[in-house]
């Protein structure tokens, strides 16, 4: 951690002191000093999952999702006074953490002292795990490295169910084998029993969040001799959203039959490689009348894109506050 203080009161300082008894002329005389503590914290989407249903925050194609494991990378917090940008503080830390084994009250990571009493602008940062990420205990060592080698930012591992569940591969790249369709069809692709689904992958998705702000309110307030505590919210449901809103979500809707879709060999998982060959032409899902693309943070090219754009919409700060992405505001309240 670092912390740099411009002393631009000193002259107002040291006429306060002329009058003052006991005055030291230092900064400590002029500003009182506080400190932060920054939490990562779990939506409960990522600990309870979401059930199937027909609005609000459940899925409304009948699926339901749980998360086995939601590993992220995270850290690089970097925050400063709004009124003095040279007054700045910084934990360089990024830890790799398991979400799924975090309780929902959060879990601190770092700590931030002498900060100037005021209001601060947050930013953080979602890296890839290569750039020097400590391993937290919530994740396997096994787990980890695959993080480093691949340098992901994400490792997510998860289950969809639907007892009349189906998938639906694009033709012209299935692999089917022996399975036999069921009679049901998705513009023009057959479609094969399949209750449960597994979706188990690892994506880069470094993103820079910042500046953050709630309700409105931009950053948080230090306070003299105390400790504000603060989180950064993962949110685990943008995956299955239907578009990339600016504004309120209220519009929004969670649909996750394009992921189900996916599983081109109908062996039951879909993988990065599998999201890697299809486009989102390729998915009658993604349909104009269902889904709006526009306003995703990176191209599209490939349903893998698709699924990085989602992740790197994931962070907010307590609880629903918004943070721009990458330097660009994204509010979806």
């Amino acid at each position: 951690m670092r912390y740099h203080s411009k002393k631009t009161m000193t002259l107002l300082a040291a006429l306060l002191c002329t009058a003052a008894v006991g005055c030291s002329g230092d900064d400590d005389a002029v500003a009182g000093k506080g400190s932060l503590t920054v939490l990562v914290e779990p939506e409960d989407t990522i600990i309870e999952g979401i059930k199937a249903g027909s609005s609000g925050e459940a899925i409304q194609d009948g699926w339901s999702v749980a998360f086995d494991r939601f590993i992220i990378t995270i850290g690089d917090i970097d925050v400063h006074l709004s009124t003095d940008e040279s007054a700045d503080a910084e934990a360089e830390e990024a830890y790799t953490v398991d979400l799924t084994q975090v309780e929902e009250s959060g879990l601190e990571l770092w700590k931030l002292d002498g900060l100037q009493e005021g209001r601060w602008e947050l930013h953080y940062a979602t890296p890839g795990a290569v750039h020097g990420a400590l391993r937290h205990e919530s994740v396997s060592k096994a787990d980890f490295e695959e993080m480093v080698e691949a340098d992901f930012t994400y490792l997510i591992d998860g289950t969809l169910s639907k007892a009349s569940g189906q998938s639906c591969p694009p033709a012209a790249l299935a692999s089917v084998g022996t399975r036999e369709p069921n009679g049901q069809t998705s513009g023009g692709n057959d479609c094969y029993d399949a209750p449960q689904v597994r979706f188990h992958f690892g994506a880069g998705a470094e993103t820079v969040y910042g500046p953050c702000e709630l309700d409105e309110v931009p950053g948080f307030a230090i306070t003299a001799d105390r400790t504000e505590s603060i989180a950064l919210t993962i949110h685990g449901d943008h995956l299955f959203f239907n578009g990339f809103p600016e504004g309120s979500e209220s519009g929004i809707r969670r649909l996750a039959q394009w992921l189900a879709d996916c599983d081109l060999d109908l062996d039951g998982v879909v993988t990065r490689e599998e999201l890697e060959a299809i486009t989102p032409a390729e998915l009658p899902e993604l349909d104009a009348e269902r889904y709006q693309l526009g306003g995703a943070p990176i191209e599209l090219d490939t349903m893998y894109d698709y699924a990085i754009a989602q992740l790197k919409t994931q962070g907010h700060f307590r609880g629903e506050g918004e943070c721009a992405i990458d330097g660009e505001a994204h509010d979806h309240e």
